[in-house]
């Protein structure tokens, strides 16, 4: 709070330091028939603070370039694949982490500013005076209810990707008499890349008949205090490696920064099986594509497998922390928990045992993927179209400012 507060007053005083020496410097220049060359204002910035983002808002991009439309593309991550997309109209920058990045967005002179990173004017990442409107692109298809406090309220815009997020933000709107934000029924853009890249890929699932060490099951939790390593640990994997399956964790990229001890135990507790193994690649894809189903908590990746792989996860039910989240302010259950049963099986977490038998009735049942698919259709706004309906709203707004 206190770097926050600082942080606005440096860039309040950065603008009214900057007002009079443009003043000034106008005036001078005015005297000798000259006009000052003003600092550079960009049309379309799209900032990202990851590599993992890339594919959020590659379709996007690409949908403006064919356009003709010229942009900037900033990324704090170095690795970030967007700095290598070539392009006379998409230019790529690198401005660093922390505080550097912060200086940068925080005096950004923009139309419009799209951005997945929560929180804007709440955390370190300010309104700059210089930007005329603030587009939030969610980056999953979850509810907005399972993030941080206040993650939208300072965005003018929202690019929604199903009817359940556009409930929920409207829904704390009202409860905090906030103005109503441009809601936009836009799609979930990385959804569209990893469809793409699944269709360049075939794969036969394990016979039926054959269950057990042919199976192939995918553990891929969210991390923090809500998630199935901190919960259960060991005791949830190592019934499944005793039926015979064959078992990959793949814990959240941020487990590996916050939870390393609870990984390290688990790996301690199960080194004895060679069933077992782990992923920690950066692109999931082929963890997910070579799996028969997917075991989870409320991970966003659970609609991933869903929706594009469309094959079923089982779920473990428990009670949720919802202290600091959106969820807490709101006078219904989010959206994730009424579809979990529908993507699969929710298992309750005294009944961990069940697991292996779950996993036999899903994989012979008739939970087909046309269920899945008609999911998919009823709850995610325009499914392989995000990119070109979104760029289409972003060039309406930057229209509607000028």
């Amino acid at each position: 709070m206190i770097f926050s507060a600082i942080l606005g007053f440096l860039t309040t005083a950065y603008y009214l330091i900057k007002g009079f020496y443009y003043q000034i410097i106008s005036f001078i220049f005015g005297l000798f028939g000259k006009k000052l060359k003003l600092k550079v204002k960009y049309g379309f910035v799209f900032y990202s603070e990851g590599k993992q983002y890339w594919n959020s808002f590659k379709p996007v991009i690409e949908a403006l370039d064919e356009a003709g439309i010229s942009l900037t593309y900033l990324t704090s991550d170095k690795d970030d694949e967007g700095l290598n997309y070539k392009s006379k109209y998409v230019q790529s920058r690198f401005i660093g982490r922390g505080n550097k990045a912060y200086s940068i967005l925080n005096t950004l002179e923009a139309d419009v500013c799209i951005m997945t990173t929560p929180g804007l004017d709440v955390l370190q990442i300010k309104r700059s005076k210089g930007v005329k409107h603030y587009a939030h692109l969610i980056h999953a298809p979850t509810d907005a209810a399972i993030y941080k406090l206040y993650s939208f309220d300072y965005y003018d815009s929202i690019l929604c990707s199903g009817e359940h997020q556009i409930r929920t933000i409207r829904e704390l709107e009202k409860l905090r008499g906030t103005e109503p934000k441009l809601l936009l029924k836009s799609g979930c853009a990385y959804m569209d890349v990893l469809a793409e890249k699944r269709d360049q890929f075939k794969r036969v699932a394990s016979n039926p008949s054959s269950l057990g060490q042919n199976t192939n099951i995918l553990l891929a939790p969210s991390w923090g205090s809500n998630a199935l390593l901190a919960r259960f640990g060991s005791s949830l994997i190592r019934p499944l490696l005793d039926e015979g399956y064959n078992v990959t964790i793949r814990p959240h990229p941020q487990s590996y920064m916050v939870e390393e001890d609870t990984i390290a135990q688990i790996k301690k507790d199960l080194q004895g099986y060679n069933n077992l193994s782990w992923d920690d690649k950066a692109d999931g894809f082929d963890a997910l594509i070579s799996s028969d189903i997917m075991i989870s908590d409320l991970s966003g990746v659970i609609f991933d497998y869903a929706f594009i792989f469309e094959r079923p996860v089982i779920s473990v039910k428990f009670d949720m922390d919802l202290r600091g989240l959106e969820a807490n302010d709101l006078p219904y259950q989010i959206w994730e928990m009424g579809m979990l049963d529908k993507v699969g099986k929710q298992v309750s977490a005294d009944k961990l045992e069940e697991i292996p038998t779950h996993i036999k009735a899903l994989l012979t049942s008739s939970k087909e993927s046309k269920d899945l698919i008609s999911l998919r259709e009823k709850h995610l706004f325009n499914f392989r179209q995000t990119g070109i309906i979104a760029a289409k709203q972003l060039q309406e707004i930057r229209h509607s400012l000028l």
